[in-house]
């Protein structure tokens, strides 16, 4: 596979759009999108319409989730009740 100026480019740059990270996991920009907003993964926004995911964040966030697990397990949700709990 031939490797262009804009593909090289695009791995050296420190600050990547939603859309170019998208294309670099296999995803797309809305999958990427949620991830924001739910907080996983951080994101430089210096206006309204202007959104960059630095690939420093983008690598820590695909350690920290690609085996599935949550980066912070503190933070994971309690178990809902089930009424059988035992009173101690």
């Amino acid at each position: 596979m031939e490797t262009t100026m804009a593909d090289t480019k695009l791995r050296n740059d420190k600050f990547i759009t939603l859309k170019q990270a998208a294309l670099e996991i296999n995803a797309t920009r809305r999958f990427l999108e949620r991830r924001v907003e739910i907080g996983e993964l951080k994101v430089f926004k210096p206006s309204r319409r202007l959104v960059r995911v630095s690939r420093d964040e983008l690598s820590r966030w695909i350690t920290a989730y690609s085996s599935g697990g949550l980066l912070n397990p503190t933070k994971a949700p309690a178990p809902a009740p089930t009424g059988k709990e035992v009173a101690g």
